[in-house]
């Protein structure tokens, strides 16, 4: 039995954080995982890959989260959530996860030792953890107006890598315990109030950080080797102070009690005339770490980012790829995209902007050859540069904050998702995770199990990456008419087609009817295949019959008519040997 999600982590799958899933059928729940999804079901699930659950509650609540993995499908989950204790528990997010926490009636998870965390964005005002976060590892995750804990309190190993903190609003306090804490690869942005603390018994150690506009208290010395290749810019700092919970407005503000600096020097008189040894401050300084869009939350760093040179190891702009790089590059030939194809576009090295940032753009890739192993593990994605000349890829969908129950007047025509319960709008029956849009004469749903829909504001078609894939067609002989537009793979050997060479492995696009010449094999490569909707990070899949590789291949959940899963759909890995992705950087989603 196949699974109806292409989950990233399933067991025999390796990944980055070394989580390791125990062996069982898809309809089966693993004896050391949970999965969640939100087109699952909190009645009829049970956890598996096939049959996730649909609430993040119901899955801690049945399975003993104690050295559980809980792998959560993408999406915001929003659940009224009371505290539970997680103990060692590990919460991964497989693809984009949002937990929107403004929405707990307490904290997520409490007790003395929170989760480990992967890869998952915690938004809204609160805090993901109650407790002392003790032992804890935090990779890849981001906290927009929440923090990983309330007590502010890290200690007995804590590990913290690569991990964004923004706009929080309260006294946020790091205090490591034997082992020390350790932060890695760390941006602060928008905090006003940071106090990091050693004593006798801790030891707090920042590496390649990066402070924005942070209110920064250094309450006791942190030695000699606790600071090194940090970035600070706009920052606020005070030292040798009781902690107190006090912060206040960041820069341009200077709150009582706090100094702004602006020369690194400066920063270090200071702190090394209160403490009687002072970090070396190995590779630090002050200055603008060239963000390149900070307004839509994209902390990735330009390229003359001076952050870079501090070992800084943060997201950068730029590609992953399946077999070859995708780079922007002003000559054609010099890159991986495809010029006659740019809509609105100006391509230049390592950018890709809007000629006119009003209206939409679009451009593809060159096709890709896949010739390693054949199975896609994810689709490549390029990093745009977003301010107003590019497109911040985010396939989650922003829906409205309040929700409409049976006899509410909907919106029409706008898309709403089925959140509780079971409705029946227009004559057709929706469950919770369902999808639907209203049309005109009907506005209004029943229910008889206290159904509730929200209206989605900004569905995942904004996510605007597109894939097609093909196997290849048939052979074209020396002398036969080439087909415009279509893409031609040479097979073997040479051949010269419009006064260029091309040798063996070499892909290149018919620009007229002309045919080509030379002794070379050449095959077609794509030709009308129809572009469709992916999830970067997600591997993509076919719609089979009888168990094989063959089919018409699905569209992924990028695409807001297709609901990933469903008890009659049978889905296998794609591994087809030509692919092209199409970009379309969506005007109306950027922030100028």
């Amino acid at each position: 039995m196949s699974a109806t999600y292409n989950w990233a982590y399933k067991p025999g799958v390796t990944n980055k954080y070394g989580i390791s899933i125990a062996s069982s059928a898809d309809n089966v729940r693993p004896s050391n995982a949970c999965y969640v999804a939100l087109y699952g079901n909190d009645t009829t699930g049970n956890g598996s890959r096939q049959y996730p659950y649909r609430t993040i509650t119901k899955a801690v609540n049945t399975v003993n989260p104690s050295n559980t993995v809980f792998v959560l499908g993408s999406g915001v989950y929003r659940e009224m959530l009371t505290g539970v204790v997680l103990s060692y528990a590990n919460f991964v997010g497989d693809g984009d996860v949002t937990i929107d926490v403004s929405y707990f009636t307490t904290n997520l998870w409490s007790g003395q030792y929170c989760p480990l965390l992967y890869n998952i964005t915690f938004k809204g005002n609160g805090s993901s953890c109650a407790g002392f976060a003790q032992v804890t590892t935090i990779k890849d995750c981001v906290f927009d107006g929440a923090s990983p804990s309330d007590r502010f309190q890290f200690g007995g190993g804590g590990i913290l890598t690569n991990v964004i903190i923004k706009n929080y609003l309260s006294v946020l306090y790091f205090q490591g315990q034997i082992p020390p804490l350790t932060l890695n690869n760390m941006t602060f942005v928008n905090c006003n109030a940071l106090s990091f603390r050693n004593d006798t018994l801790s030891a707090v150690t920042l590496s390649s950080c990066i402070f924005y506009k942070c209110n920064i208290t250094f309450q006791k010395d942190l030695g000699p080797n606790s600071l090194r290749y940090s970035l600070f810019y706009q920052c606020n700092f005070r030292f040798n102070v009781t902690i107190d919970g006090s912060g206040g407005a960041v820069y341009p503000n200077v709150p009582a009690g706090y100094t702004y600096y602006s020369d690194f020097n400066a920063m270090k008189t200071a702190y090394s005339s209160v403490f009687p040894t002072y970090p070396s401050f190995t590779g630090c300084t002050i200055a603008d770490p060239k963000f390149n869009n900070p307004f839509i939350g994209d902390y990735t760093l330009a390229f003359d980012s001076p952050a870079k040179n501090l070992s800084y190891f943060g997201t950068y702009i730029g590609v992953s790829s399946i077999a070859q790089s995708i780079k922007a590059r002003a000559i054609e030939s010099a890159g991986g995209f495809e010029f006659s194809s740019a809509l609105n576009i100006n391509i230049a090295d390592d950018s890709i902007t809007l000629s006119d940032s009003t209206i939409d753009g679009q451009i593809d890739t060159k096709p890709i050859v896949n010739l390693m192993s054949r199975e896609i593990a994810k689709l490549p994605s390029y990093g745009f540069n977003a301010d107003r000349n590019g497109q911040y890829i985010d396939s989650i969908a922003d829906l409205d904050i309040t929700t409409s129950v049976a006899g509410s007047t909907l919106s029409i025509p706008a898309p709403y998702i089925v959140e509780n319960g079971t409705i029946v709008y227009n004559g057709f029956t929706y469950q919770p995770g369902d999808r639907f849009t209203t049309i005109a004469g009907q506005t209004t749903f029943t229910t008889v199990a206290n159904g509730v829909v929200r209206e989605i504001i900004e569905a995942p078609q904004r996510h605007t990456i597109m894939a097609r894939f093909g196997d290849g067609g048939t052979s074209v002989s020396v002398g036969t008419a080439l087909t415009l537009g279509y893409y031609y793979y040479v097979s073997a050997g040479s051949i010269t087609y419009d006064s260029i060479i091309y040798n063996f492995g070499d892909i290149f696009r018919a620009v007229d009817t002309n045919s080509f010449s030379g002794a070379g094999s050449v095959i077609i490569a794509l030709s009308t295949e129809s572009f469709q909707h992916y999830e970067p990070g997600i591997k993509p899949t076919s719609n089979n019959t009888g168990d094989m590789r063959t089919g018409s291949i699905i569209r992924g959940n990028g695409d807001p008519a297709y609901i990933r899963g469903g008890l009659s759909v049978q889905e296998f890995p794609v591994n087809a040997k030509f692919i092209q992705i199409r970009y379309i950087i969506k005007a109306n989603n950027l922030k100028p």
